[in-house]
């Protein structure tokens, strides 16, 4: 099937309904049920159940439901057993200024670049209390742990972004040395838009840059108030105020009860190359430690384990749902009618190319996610026009690396700044809103930069 222009109406009112409502389950059920009713009219229902339990099928779903319930476990028996806490008493004590903070936030993002989701989790458990401390916004904070997230992943070889793309490119024949990988590493160079965020990330941090959007009125609503999240903002609508610490809590504190869990998580899930793998193992170690002090029992151990999971019930939702919007917008033909605008576009291009290829994808990546799934979508058309018009293959492919980093960090209903925004605590809404005005300034630098590089290789 294929709707044509009107496979772009389910997108409309999500996008409509998300930012006007904020309410990100409501703005997804609706813009799903608005698909399904193009589908199957009078029987959208039907269509709405299987599309969602196409979604269940996927594997996706599950995976993100098993991510979640562990990362759940896993915080939740860090905080109960104050181990997260002292491990912030202790950090406290590099951290003394809200540049200091939020620096440490930064560097921890590049420290855990194995895998974006372990990112935001790890980072978000680690600094969250000290920026409170320090009076830093969690909207500004959500800025900070998600623009070390995906941005980072991208620029290390190690991480599972590199992997999946490494994979994609050696598909195409896109190769340097006789490898995808060879012409990933080849690449990163121009990957612009990572680049220039953490740039942008770390001028903000440093108040060069300023702050733009809800993280200016947050910040300074957070140092007349000590109030870091509003209940408007707060994901459980409670407000969050900013934590003083207590005498001697510096002094008192042992990390090393906080550091051997991240260590497993982060060893495992490179030895093994599944982040799953290695959140069992840091939940294993976490729970042994605590039964060999004596500080929990095996049952407020379980007790610890429940809440963590029914704490992310909500976001599980939001995803599930999220993943059978994709589903809708698959059988609609939204990807075909979007090729189909943008391809004549494409094949009239010179040195603009790549630069358009980054516009498009990016902006497709911000209203319809599927960011890894759009670049298997475009990587097809892509390549082939690159090679037409006598341009180097591989800066078009980085600009579809880019498209997908710009819409993992921006798109609301994305996985990424579901989990983000669950880490930090916020709705989803004002995760996106707080990284979005930067991430325009890294949009259209990025297009810049793209015009250049394009323009150098055709002298």
């Amino acid at each position: 099937m294929n709707l044509g222009v009107l496979s772009l109406l389910p997108i409309i009112v999500l996008l409509v309904l998300v930012f006007t409502t904020r309410r990100t389950l409501l703005a997804l059920t609706a813009a799903s049920l608005v698909g399904a009713i193009l589908i199957g009219g009078i029987n959208f229902p039907a269509v709405w159940i299987e599309k969602i339990q196409l979604a269940f099928m996927g594997g996706t779903v599950g995976y993100l439901f098993m991510l979640l319930a562990l990362f759940g476990i896993l915080i939740r028996l860090l905080i109960v057993s104050d181990y997260a806490l002292y491990f912030a008493h202790w950090l406290g004590k590099f951290a003394n200024s809200r540049k200091k903070a939020l620096l440490l936030t930064y560097l921890l993002g590049w420290i855990i670049c194995v895998d974006d989701y372990l990112n935001n989790m790890a980072v978000a458990a680690s600094m969250k209390r000290i920026c409170d401390r320090h009076k830093v916004p969690r909207t500004l904070f959500g800025f900070v742990v998600n623009c070390t997230a995906a941005p980072v992943c991208v620029l290390i070889p190690i991480s599972t972004w590199a992997v999946f793309y490494s994979g994609l490119f050696e598909d195409y024949g896109i190769v340097v040395n006789g490898s995808g990988f060879g012409a990933y590493l080849a690449g990163i160079p121009y990957l612009f838009y990572a680049w220039i965020s953490l740039i942008i990330c770390l001028l903000v941090i440093f108040g060069v840059f300023p702050l733009l959007g809800i993280s200016k009125k947050d910040d300074q609503y957070a140092k007349g108030t000590g109030i870091v999240c509003t209940a408007e903002r707060s994901a459980d609508e409670k407000e969050i105020k900013a934590d003083p610490e207590s005498p001697g809590s510096q002094e008192k504190a042992n990390p090393i009860f906080f550091l051997i869990p991240m260590i497993v998580i982060t060893a495992l899930t490179i030895i093994t190359n599944d982040v799953l793998v290695g959140c069992l193992g840091a939940i294993f170690v976490t729970a042994l430690m605590l039964l060999v002090s004596r500080k929990l029992s095996i049952w407020k151990i379980f007790d610890a384990a429940f809440e963590g999971i029914a704490g992310n019930v909500q976001v599980c939702c939001v995803i599930a749902v999220a993943l059978g919007l994709v589903e809708i917008n698959k059988a609609t033909g939204l990807a075909e009618f979007i090729v189909a605008v943008i391809t004549p576009v494409f094949e009239n291009a010179s040195f603009t190319f790549p630069a358009l290829v980054f516009a498009f994808c990016a902006a497709y990546t911000f209203s319809a996610g599927g960011f890894w799934d759009g670049s298997m979508l475009f990587m097809p058309i892509v390549v082939p026009i690159a090679k037409a018009l006598g341009i180097d293959p591989l800066l078009s492919c980085m600009a579809l690396v880019c498209a997908a980093t710009a819409g993992s960090t921006t798109y609301v209903a994305g996985d990424a700044v579901l989990i983000a925004s669950r880490a930090v605590d916020i709705k989803p809404i004002y995760q996106t809103k707080a990284t979005l005005p930067y991430a325009l300034v890294s949009y259209f630098l990025t297009i810049a930069a793209f015009l250049i590089a394009g323009f150098i290789q055709q002298m």
